[in-house]
Protein backbone atom coordinates (compact mmCIF):
# COMPACT_ATOMS: atom_id res chain seq x y z
CA UNK A 1 0.00 0.00 0.00
CA UNK A 2 1.68 3.46 -0.70
CA UNK A 3 2.15 5.63 1.83
CA UNK A 4 -0.52 8.47 0.67
CA UNK A 5 -3.05 5.34 0.43
CA UNK A 6 -2.02 4.03 3.75
CA UNK A 7 -2.79 7.56 5.63
CA UNK A 8 -5.82 7.86 4.25
CA UNK A 9 -6.95 3.91 5.22
CA UNK A 10 -5.60 5.09 8.57
CA UNK A 11 -7.73 8.86 8.85
CA UNK A 12 -10.68 6.69 7.24
CA UNK A 13 -10.29 4.01 10.31
CA UNK A 14 -9.90 6.16 13.08
CA UNK A 15 -13.28 7.92 11.88
CA UNK A 16 -14.79 4.67 12.13
CA UNK A 17 -13.22 3.94 15.90
CA UNK A 18 -13.81 7.34 17.36
CA UNK A 19 -17.47 7.00 15.89
CA UNK A 20 -18.64 4.40 18.47
CA UNK A 21 -16.27 6.11 21.42
CA UNK A 22 -18.36 9.29 21.08
CA UNK A 23 -21.80 6.83 20.61
CA UNK A 24 -20.91 5.71 24.03
CA UNK A 25 -20.13 8.49 26.01
CA UNK A 26 -23.26 10.13 25.03
CA UNK A 27 -25.53 6.38 25.62
CA UNK A 28 -23.87 6.81 29.65
CA UNK A 29 -24.43 10.33 29.91
CA UNK A 30 -28.17 9.80 28.63
CA UNK A 31 -29.00 6.81 30.97
CA UNK A 32 -27.19 8.82 33.53
CA UNK A 33 -30.32 11.10 32.48
CA UNK A 34 -32.55 8.94 32.28
CA UNK A 35 -31.41 8.06 35.75
CA UNK A 36 -31.66 10.88 37.60
CA UNK A 37 -35.44 11.85 35.99
CA UNK A 38 -36.10 8.70 37.37
CA UNK A 39 -34.98 9.76 40.84
CA UNK A 40 -36.61 12.74 40.84
CA UNK A 41 -40.60 11.40 39.96
CA UNK A 42 -39.59 8.58 42.65
CA UNK A 43 -39.06 10.91 45.20
CA UNK A 44 -42.03 13.32 44.20
CA UNK A 45 -43.85 10.42 44.23
CA UNK A 46 -44.96 10.03 40.85
CA UNK A 47 -44.17 6.40 40.30
CA UNK A 48 -45.58 6.05 37.00
CA UNK A 49 -43.27 8.70 35.52
CA UNK A 50 -40.05 7.03 37.76
CA UNK A 51 -40.58 4.03 36.49
CA UNK A 52 -40.92 4.68 32.17
CA UNK A 53 -37.25 6.52 33.37
CA UNK A 54 -35.81 3.88 35.08
CA UNK A 55 -37.39 1.76 32.35
CA UNK A 56 -34.70 3.61 29.96
CA UNK A 57 -31.79 4.02 31.72
CA UNK A 58 -31.84 -0.27 32.88
CA UNK A 59 -30.22 -0.91 29.48
CA UNK A 60 -26.99 0.85 29.95
CA UNK A 61 -24.56 -0.87 32.26
CA UNK A 62 -23.82 2.09 34.09
CA UNK A 63 -27.56 2.68 35.50
CA UNK A 64 -28.71 -0.96 35.11
CA UNK A 65 -28.09 -2.40 38.55
CA UNK A 66 -29.39 0.73 40.28
CA UNK A 67 -32.39 1.23 37.98
CA UNK A 68 -33.45 -2.53 38.80
CA UNK A 69 -33.64 -1.93 42.31
CA UNK A 70 -35.29 1.12 42.05
CA UNK A 71 -37.79 -0.36 40.02
CA UNK A 72 -37.90 -2.84 42.54
CA UNK A 73 -38.90 -0.26 44.85
CA UNK A 74 -41.62 1.07 42.56
CA UNK A 75 -43.15 -2.22 42.46
CA UNK A 76 -43.50 -2.40 46.00
CA UNK A 77 -45.03 0.82 46.82
CA UNK A 78 -47.46 0.30 44.56
CA UNK A 79 -48.14 -3.08 45.91
CA UNK A 80 -46.94 -5.26 43.27
CA UNK A 81 -44.74 -7.98 45.55
CA UNK A 82 -44.12 -10.17 42.93
CA UNK A 83 -42.41 -8.11 40.70
CA UNK A 84 -40.98 -5.70 43.14
CA UNK A 85 -39.16 -9.26 43.88
CA UNK A 86 -38.35 -10.12 40.57
CA UNK A 87 -36.39 -6.77 40.19
CA UNK A 88 -34.11 -7.42 43.40
CA UNK A 89 -33.40 -10.99 42.70
CA UNK A 90 -32.15 -9.38 39.18
CA UNK A 91 -30.14 -7.44 41.19
CA UNK A 92 -28.54 -9.89 43.27
CA UNK A 93 -27.84 -12.39 40.10
CA UNK A 94 -25.21 -9.61 38.95
CA UNK A 95 -24.48 -8.37 43.15
CA UNK A 96 -25.52 -11.20 45.25
CA UNK A 97 -23.60 -9.30 48.26
CA UNK A 98 -25.56 -5.98 47.91
CA UNK A 99 -26.79 -5.37 51.86
CA UNK A 100 -29.66 -3.08 50.26
CA UNK A 101 -30.94 -5.51 48.18
CA UNK A 102 -31.28 -8.30 50.38
CA UNK A 103 -32.89 -6.04 52.62
CA UNK A 104 -35.70 -5.45 49.66
CA UNK A 105 -35.99 -8.76 49.11
CA UNK A 106 -36.59 -10.33 52.66
CA UNK A 107 -38.88 -7.63 53.44
CA UNK A 108 -40.82 -8.13 49.94
CA UNK A 109 -40.87 -12.35 51.17
CA UNK A 110 -42.33 -11.51 53.85
CA UNK A 111 -45.37 -9.67 52.01
CA UNK A 112 -45.75 -12.20 49.29
CA UNK A 113 -45.48 -14.99 52.18
CA UNK A 114 -42.54 -16.67 51.17
CA UNK A 115 -41.02 -16.57 54.60
CA UNK A 116 -38.85 -19.68 54.17
CA UNK A 117 -36.95 -17.24 51.28
CA UNK A 118 -36.92 -14.40 53.61
CA UNK A 119 -35.13 -15.89 56.37
CA UNK A 120 -32.38 -17.09 53.62
CA UNK A 121 -32.13 -13.39 52.74
CA UNK A 122 -31.96 -11.91 56.57
CA UNK A 123 -29.47 -15.24 57.00
CA UNK A 124 -27.40 -13.41 54.29
CA UNK A 125 -27.73 -9.75 55.26
CA UNK A 126 -26.13 -10.59 59.04
CA UNK A 127 -23.52 -13.23 57.60
CA UNK A 128 -22.51 -9.62 55.80
CA UNK A 129 -23.37 -6.97 58.42
CA UNK A 130 -23.44 -9.15 61.98
CA UNK A 131 -23.68 -5.57 63.70
CA UNK A 132 -27.08 -4.94 62.05
CA UNK A 133 -29.67 -4.35 64.97
CA UNK A 134 -32.65 -4.03 62.69
CA UNK A 135 -31.94 -6.56 60.57
CA UNK A 136 -31.25 -9.27 63.99
CA UNK A 137 -34.84 -8.60 64.68
CA UNK A 138 -36.31 -9.16 61.83
CA UNK A 139 -34.57 -12.16 61.34
CA UNK A 140 -35.91 -13.46 64.82
CA UNK A 141 -39.16 -12.20 63.37
CA UNK A 142 -39.27 -13.99 60.47
CA UNK A 143 -37.57 -17.58 62.29
CA UNK A 144 -40.90 -17.13 64.90
CA UNK A 145 -43.31 -16.96 62.35
CA UNK A 146 -41.91 -20.39 60.54
CA UNK A 147 -42.77 -21.34 64.26
CA UNK A 148 -38.51 -21.57 65.33
CA UNK A 149 -38.31 -19.82 68.75
CA UNK A 150 -35.85 -21.06 69.94
CA UNK A 151 -33.99 -19.87 66.84
CA UNK A 152 -35.54 -16.57 67.33
CA UNK A 153 -34.74 -16.16 70.82
CA UNK A 154 -30.90 -17.21 70.11
CA UNK A 155 -30.81 -14.41 67.18
CA UNK A 156 -32.59 -11.98 69.45
CA UNK A 157 -29.25 -12.97 72.05
CA UNK A 158 -26.90 -13.22 69.58
CA UNK A 159 -27.40 -9.88 68.34
CA UNK A 160 -27.89 -7.80 71.35
CA UNK A 161 -31.83 -7.59 70.16
CA UNK A 162 -33.23 -6.89 73.41
CA UNK A 163 -33.05 -3.55 74.58
CA UNK A 164 -36.20 -2.24 72.91
CA UNK A 165 -40.09 -2.44 73.64
CA UNK A 166 -40.42 -4.65 70.62
CA UNK A 167 -37.41 -6.74 70.62
CA UNK A 168 -38.62 -7.64 74.57
CA UNK A 169 -41.89 -8.01 73.23
CA UNK A 170 -40.12 -10.75 70.40
CA UNK A 171 -38.11 -12.25 72.90
CA UNK A 172 -41.28 -12.79 75.40
CA UNK A 173 -43.25 -14.75 72.60
CA UNK A 174 -40.46 -16.64 71.68
CA UNK A 175 -39.64 -18.02 75.13
CA UNK A 176 -43.46 -18.16 75.87
CA UNK A 177 -43.47 -20.91 72.71
CA UNK A 178 -41.01 -23.20 74.21
CA UNK A 179 -43.11 -23.09 77.78
CA UNK A 180 -39.61 -21.15 79.77
CA UNK A 181 -41.13 -18.72 82.66
CA UNK A 182 -38.25 -16.26 82.01
CA UNK A 183 -40.87 -15.18 79.27
CA UNK A 184 -42.81 -13.21 82.34
CA UNK A 185 -39.48 -10.79 82.69
CA UNK A 186 -39.20 -10.30 79.22
CA UNK A 187 -43.08 -8.67 79.38
CA UNK A 188 -42.11 -6.96 82.28
CA UNK A 189 -39.14 -5.57 81.30
CA UNK A 190 -41.43 -4.24 77.73
CA UNK A 191 -43.90 -3.09 79.89
CA UNK A 192 -41.46 -0.90 81.95
CA UNK A 193 -39.92 1.06 78.84
CA UNK A 194 -43.37 0.81 77.69
CA UNK A 195 -46.75 1.05 78.66
CA UNK A 196 -48.68 -0.64 76.07
CA UNK A 197 -52.42 -1.33 76.64
CA UNK A 198 -52.17 -4.54 74.02
CA UNK A 199 -48.70 -5.84 75.38
CA UNK A 200 -50.17 -5.65 78.66
CA UNK A 201 -53.22 -7.68 77.85
CA UNK A 202 -51.08 -10.31 76.12
CA UNK A 203 -49.05 -10.39 79.26
CA UNK A 204 -52.17 -10.64 81.54
CA UNK A 205 -53.34 -13.56 79.45
CA UNK A 206 -49.65 -15.81 79.66
CA UNK A 207 -49.90 -15.19 83.57
CA UNK A 208 -53.33 -16.82 83.23
CA UNK A 209 -52.73 -19.72 80.71
CA UNK A 210 -49.38 -19.80 83.42
CA UNK A 211 -51.42 -20.81 86.40
CA UNK A 212 -51.51 -17.24 87.81
CA UNK A 213 -54.86 -15.98 87.62
CA UNK A 214 -54.76 -13.25 90.32
CA UNK A 215 -51.77 -11.66 89.00
CA UNK A 216 -53.24 -11.65 85.30
CA UNK A 217 -56.34 -9.95 86.98
CA UNK A 218 -53.91 -7.36 88.56
CA UNK A 219 -52.54 -6.73 84.68
CA UNK A 220 -55.91 -6.67 83.19
CA UNK A 221 -56.50 -3.83 85.80
CA UNK A 222 -53.81 -1.48 84.88
CA UNK A 223 -54.64 -1.96 81.27
CA UNK A 224 -57.99 -0.69 81.83
CA UNK A 225 -56.52 2.23 83.51
CA UNK A 226 -54.39 3.00 80.61
CA UNK A 227 -56.89 1.94 77.85
CA UNK A 228 -58.75 4.38 75.11
CA UNK A 229 -62.77 4.43 75.23
CA UNK A 230 -62.72 1.53 72.62
CA UNK A 231 -60.52 -0.77 74.07
CA UNK A 232 -62.52 -0.66 77.95
CA UNK A 233 -65.59 -2.76 76.82
CA UNK A 234 -63.18 -5.60 76.17
CA UNK A 235 -60.89 -5.68 79.03
CA UNK A 236 -63.64 -5.15 81.64
CA UNK A 237 -65.41 -8.21 79.88
CA UNK A 238 -61.83 -10.32 80.36
CA UNK A 239 -61.73 -8.86 83.89
CA UNK A 240 -65.48 -9.70 85.03
CA UNK A 241 -64.82 -12.98 83.23
CA UNK A 242 -61.33 -13.75 85.13
CA UNK A 243 -62.95 -13.07 88.68
CA UNK A 244 -65.97 -14.95 88.21
CA UNK A 245 -63.60 -17.88 87.58
CA UNK A 246 -61.14 -16.62 90.41
CA UNK A 247 -64.22 -16.98 92.35
CA UNK A 248 -66.05 -20.19 91.20
CA UNK A 249 -62.66 -21.41 92.02
CA UNK A 250 -62.40 -20.55 95.65
CA UNK A 251 -65.48 -21.86 96.52
CA UNK A 252 -64.50 -25.51 95.06
CA UNK A 253 -62.01 -25.05 97.70
CA UNK A 254 -64.30 -24.87 100.23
Amino acid sequence: MKTGSRTAFIALLAVFLVVPFFSCVSSAAKAEEYYTLGTAYFELKKYAEAEAWFNKSKFHRTTKTASEYNLGRIAYETGRYDDALLYFKRVLETDGENITALKAAAYTCIKTEELEQAEDYYRQVLALVPESYDDGYNYALVLLALGRAAEAEEILVKYNNTETPQALLLLARAQKNQGKPEAADAYQTSLLKENNVLVRQEYAAYLNEAGLPARALEEYKKALEAASDEQKESITSLIEALEADVQSSAEGKH
